[in-house]
């Protein structure tokens, strides 16, 4: 029976061109594992079945090019003998060390003729490797190639819409059996252990992160030995990965009453999260959305600050900050996108308190990806 390659999940030759000529990019390099699966879909996540690609970096780093033309090469690991069942690239080349890697990698490119031609290169590239281009082709132009491959990613495909709405199923399902679990005095190193099961026996490879305030604890930190007490707000955010691509999404659960003043702080949060619901579509301005939410929220409660933040998601959990405290991005918003779109406010001692759901943004607005309830849970 003849093999046949798998195609592209998310990369596609005719948007690499298209964003290639945006940035004047004659040749993008990726060199880190989650650009690299990007192109090639080679296993190099740290989730993958066996992530010994992402393992063995240091030692056999896989890497790859892509052409202002679109084509494609790849550079990985000779030992690995498997690359047909995984990535739809015929262009490998096998190598034994980062030395060889570099060599290899310098002589594709002159053998492509760019040599003195415009190269993008990451800017998370291991230092041997940008320092190895820059010296074997001192007439190159080397360019930041990070926002052409933000370009290529942001919109997805229906394969990648595909994978983040069954990793967003699998996250609220390990929530939710957090949340059924919970009682006086359990711990969170036992919350943890249920969510963590949870995501293997739903079938994700793994999970992206695993936030778990437990009351005041740092929810950044979980798995210290708190334990659940009646009155308190308790907030599980989790990101599973299916197939390599990775959902967030957060809930916040209480045992016994919850405290005064909880259920109007949430209605807020998710008044405010309404309007960006209402207001994201293709063609709108992010960094002039930013600027409407902050007054929105402004004016249903004048004390305190609201913290808004709408970032894209994919192969990465925080793949860009749209707009957020601390960055914005003018670009508009465009079909295809899929977005997280967080409201949190601090409540009392428990510091942020909020909501967070993922959306798709279709050709008139945003879908909910996520299913859950949006109010504070009862136990």
């Amino acid at each position: 029976m003849e093999n046949v390659r798998p195609g592209p999940i998310g990369f596609s030759k005719k948007k690499a061109r298209k964003v290639l000529d945006k940035h004047n990019i004659d040749v993008l390099i990726a060199s880190t594992p989650v650009n690299v699966f990007y192109t090639t879909g080679m296993p190099t996540l740290h989730v993958a079945p066996n992530p010994i690609l992402y393992v063995l970096y240091n030692q056999f780093p896989t890497m790859s090019m892509v052409r202002r033309d679109g084509q494609e090469c790849a550079f990985t690991w000779i030992v690995y003998q498997s690359t047909d069942k995984w990535t739809w690239v015929e262009d490998i080349t096998g190598t034994i060390s980062p030395q060889q890697t570099m060599q290899e990698v310098c002589n594709k490119i002159e053998e492509w003729g760019m040599s003195d031609k415009t190269i993008g290169l990451e800017s998370l590239m291991p230092r041997y490797q940008c320092d190895y281009i820059r010296e074997r082709f001192p007439g190159a132009t080397i360019v930041d190639g990070d926002r052409a491959f933000l370009d290529m990613r942001l919109t997805k495909t229906e394969e990648e819409i595909k994978r983040i709405k069954k990793s967003t199923q699998i996250a609220e399902k390990a929530i939710m059996n957090v949340i059924d679990a919970s009682k006086q005095g359990i711990t969170d190193n036992e919350l943890l252990q249920i969510a963590r099961r949870t995501i293997v026996d739903e079938g994700a490879e793994g999970w992206d992160h695993l936030t778990m305030g437990i009351g005041t604890s740092d929810p950044e930190a979980p798995g210290m030995g708190y334990t659940v007490k009646t009155g308190e707000i308790n907030r599980i955010d989790i990101g599973a990965v299916y197939k390599g691509y990775i959902s967030d999404i957060s809930r916040e659960f209480v045992v016994g009453e919850p405290p005064e003043g909880a259920k109007e702080h949430m209605d807020l949060m998710i008044k405010v999260q309404e309007y960006l619901e209402e207001n994201i579509k293709p063609g709108v301005n992010a960094a002039q959305l930013n600027k409407d939410v902050k007054k929105f929220a402004k004016s249903l409660k004048r004390r305190g600050m609201v913290f808004v933040t709408v970032h894209s998601i994919g192969l990465e959990c925080e793949e860009a900050h749209i707009f957020s405290p601390m960055r914005t991005l003018d670009i508009e918003f465009e079909e295809g996108m899929v977005l997280d779109l967080e409201v949190w406010k601090s409540f009392k001692d428990f510091h942020l308190v909020g909501i967070e759901d993922c959306y798709r943004v279709t050709n008139s607005g945003v879908e909910r990806l996520s299913s859950l309830d949006k109010n504070i849970y009862i136990r």
